[in-house]
């Protein structure tokens, strides 16, 4: 069994849990749950904390490192292809996000990826949108609401119907 560390980070959105194992971070999720704020992961949870804090400053710093291990080949491909290629303020598709992930018709394949994000804000599921501007669904926390805030947070704007003003 792999040793964890936990820690509990308040954000302007409620609470986030970071966990951390000897490799990098597993997990990053809004939670209630309680944290083993042992040593182990402390440098990656230290890092984790760091990034978390300059997200919502508007400035995040490096991305920490991220254990992979538990997840598919896929998954962890949609994931780093999302964090290379989405930066602060910016969006792209599913379908384009699929491509750049080098399986370009599993547009549907990447909402489901995204959907089981084991890492909220640092690998930015909430800036991947449908290729029409409408936002889409967000499985963390309030859902499209909290998608909207973290968007508008990073600069973007909606019209009435959620769609992105370009």
């Amino acid at each position: 069994m792999v040793e964890l560390g936990s820690r509990a980070v308040d954000t302007p959105l409620g609470r986030v849990v970071i966990e951390a194992s000897r490799e990098g971070l597993t997990r990053i999720q809004y939670s209630d749950e309680s944290v083993n704020d042992g040593g182990v992961g402390r440098a990656h949870l230290d890092a984790g904390e760091a990034w978390l804090t300059g997200y919502f400053d508007g400035s995040p710093t490096g991305n920490p490192k991220l254990d992979f291990s538990n997840l598919t080949r896929f998954q962890a491909e949609v994931s780093r292809t999302l964090i290379r290629g989405a930066g602060f303020g910016e969006v792209v598709s599913y379908g384009e996000l699929a491509l750049a992930a080098g399986s370009p018709r599993a547009s549907r394949a990447v909402g489901s990826a995204m959907a089981d994000n084991p890492w909220t804000l640092l690998v930015p599921c909430h800036r991947v949108v449908r290729s029409d501007g409408v936002i889409g669904n967000y499985s963390a926390l309030d859902g499209g609401a909290t998608k909207r805030w973290l968007l508008s947070h990073e600069g973007q704007k909606f019209d009435s119907l959620s769609r992105l003003v370009r």
